[in-house]
């Protein structure tokens, strides 16, 4: 049994599971660039690469490679909590609120180190950003796997639109 089996295995014995305990099953696996190297995918459509390693109803798990100066769409994950583990890189992890308009705005920063853990609580509006000059490579691992997420325009984005 590879490591990916033996995490499908243990995420499908749970119903759920806080950030917390998503971060205690992630510090059972070695998890390096030379583990994740094959499924650090280039970005095509999404300004990142993403492969999907296991995607049931109960859990997802994926790794994200953010290139060095690119960022995420501002999202949530809907209903589900998450935990990550930066493999490689650096990141910055920036938090939201929508407004009465339903536009975000950011209410904070959180620099996430390599070999860090860091997480996403529900309902959490977030982007990640690569601030370094080499890319990033993280680990994700949802639970439930993401169904009802949402991207969110900022408001100087919708002008484009506009003008």
């Amino acid at each position: 049994m590879n490591w990916i089996q033996r995490m499908e295995k243990e995420l499908s014995g749970l119903t759920q599971a806080s950030p917390k305990e998503l971060r205690v099953l992630l510090q059972g696996f070695e998890l390096s660039p030379e583990t994740l190297a094959p499924y650090i995918a280039e970005p095509h459509a999404l300004p990142y690469g993403r492969t999907s390693l296991i995607r049931t109803e109960q859990a997802e798990a994926v790794v994200i490679h953010l290139p060095a100066g690119k960022e995420t769409f501002i999202h949530d994950h809907g209903d589900a909590v998450g935990c990550m583990f930066l493999v490689e890189g650096t990141l910055t992890n920036r938090m939201f609120r929508i407004d009465s308009y339903g536009y975000p705005h950011l209410t904070g920063e959180v620099p996430v180190g390599e070999r860090s853990y860091f997480y996403a609580p529900k309902n959490q509006i977030h982007q990640l950003a690569n601030p370094g000059m080499a890319r990033a490579v993280s680990f994700h691992i949802y639970m439930p796997a993401p169904a009802q997420a949402h991207t969110y325009l900022p408001y100087e984005e919708v002008l484009d639109y506009v003008i």
